[in-house]
């Protein structure tokens, strides 16, 4: 039965992409996020590459419906990032796997360009937040209420398609919860805007219950985030207050012991996991010295650590990283960090600007609460991927993407008005002009008659 329904979805979302970019654009955003293949029991999915036949779809209805393709300043950010990996896969001992892992992270950054040049619209920013938050969010507010109502305060270990382990399922989760937020406040129909709320309180709840410390501290981030932000501090405080008083306690001891290991102080714990991540980054600081401009390889730090180690396997063979910035700074080098920051704050600079333009204007109050939701997903997720490999995730380059249209839409809405003030200007100047010359005119006649 599963297996007939997720068909049926492909169908249904293979004839939509038919008509228009768009489209096209909503069907891959759905197979990434849902990752269809995985909710059947068949490799007959499996056995395609759904979303690879999708984007190169995307790519020829993008050229073929003649959508105008600009080159912005993030698309030139997007560029840069592209070649700099290339060059740093191909330089890098390890390239033969650096360029296979390279060809995925260039899917991810043509399609963080095509949001930019296919979402136009309020309308259309709001059907991808909430193609993005059903996709993803569904499956893990399920998780999270099933675990809230059966047992509370179990750990839930289970991995996603898309996110990886429970450790991407936590910063995802978070990442996710604000546009669900975003969804609710711009939502009129009651059954539907609740609904938004239920699944962020489930996906907030799923990425607590993964135990992962790094989502815990990205929860607290947002929730720091949502009381600066909020006009009305005080209420916020006590909303804040009374769901954390229902939903922490539910967790058990080993929990807060787990949590209690992010502290310097944290005992035999903290020496035996979290000191290890301290060392895992030294090590990234390293292979960074060892080449500043291109770093050691595209997504090769695993490859590399053996040689790097000097503890004698103390931590294990072939260890990840753990964060996202000493990953990059590794991986890309020196330059390749400075290049990874200044998308990461043209991001959040695209939110600033965005909130300044909807500021004192009614009619713009849901392309803010939007921009806002973006932003705090940027900022939650800048401090969970400090303890996570995160930075070639397809979600982290998209929210990129979608800071970035929440102020061309409004630029280019500003630009539209102003052309059509100033061609009312015109057309008032051009009847002024004639009704002046239409008196002139008059006149002279009056005085010829003299």
């Amino acid at each position: 039965m599963r297996t007939i329904v997720v068909i049926i979805l492909v169908i249904i979302g293979s004839v939509a992409a038919l008509y228009g970019s768009f489209n096209a654009l909503m069907f891959y955003l759905w197979l990434a996020y849902f990752r269809p293949e995985s909710w059947i029991w068949s490799d007959f999915l499996q056995s395609y590459s759904l979303s690879l036949f999708c984007g190169v779809f995307l790519l020829a209805s993008t050229f073929i419906t003649g959508v105008k393709l600009r080159f912005t300043l993030f698309a030139g950010l997007l560029s840069l990032a592209a070649v700099h990996s290339l060059l740093s896969a191909v330089l890098s001992d390890y390239s033969t796997a650096a360029l296979s892992s390279w060809m995925n992270f260039i899917k991810l950054i043509v399609i963080s360009y095509l949001l930019t040049m296919l979402v136009r619209s309020e309308k259309e920013l709001k059907i991808t937040l909430i193609v993005i938050s059903l996709s993803l969010g569904v499956e893990g507010a399920k998780q999270g209420w099933v675990r809230l109502i059966t047992s509370p305060g179990s750990v839930n270990t289970n991995g996603q398609p898309f996110l990886g382990d429970n450790n991407g399922v936590a910063i995802g989760m978070i990442m996710l919860a604000p546009l669900l937020f975003a969804l609710y406040q711009t939502t009129e129909r009651k059954l539907i805007k609740y609904g938004f709320l239920f699944l962020a309180i489930g996906v907030m709840y799923r990425a607590l219950s993964t135990y992962s410390r790094g989502g815990f501290l990205a929860f607290f981030a947002m929730l720091i985030i949502f009381w600066l932000r909020s006009k009305h501090k005080v209420r916020t405080l006590f909303i804040v207050a009374i769901l954390c008083v229902l939903i922490l306690p539910t967790f058990p001891e080993e929990f807060w012991d787990r949590m209690n290991t992010i502290t310097v102080d944290g005992g035999e714990d903290r020496e035996g996991s979290a000191a290890s991540r301290l060392y895992y980054w030294e090590l990234g600081l390293e292979m960074a010295k060892s080449s500043p401009v291109f770093g050691i390889g595209h997504e090769s730090y695993s490859r590399a650590y053996n040689a790097f180690d000097i503890t004698d396997g103390q931590w294990g063979p072939n260890r990840a990283v753990h964060s996202s910035w000493f990953g990059i700074l590794a991986e890309w080098g020196f330059l390749g960090l400075a290049l990874f920051l200044s998308i990461y704050f043209y991001s959040l600079y695209s939110c600033v600007q965005a909130r300044k333009k909807c500021k004192n204007n009614p009619e713009l109050k849901s392309f803010l609460i939007y921009s806002n939701g973006i932003e705090t997903s940027l900022l939650a997720g800048a401090v969970g991927i400090s303890f996570l490999t995160f930075q070639y995730l397809e979600m982290l380059w998209h929210f990129f993407a979608l800071a970035v249209v929440s102020n061309q839409i409004l630029i280019a809405r500003n630009t539209t008005d102003g052309h059509q003030f100033e061609s009312a200007d015109e057309n008032a100047g051009s009847s002024s002009q004639q009704h002046s010359l239409s008196i002139n005119d008059k006149h002279r006649n009056y005085y010829e008659q003299f």
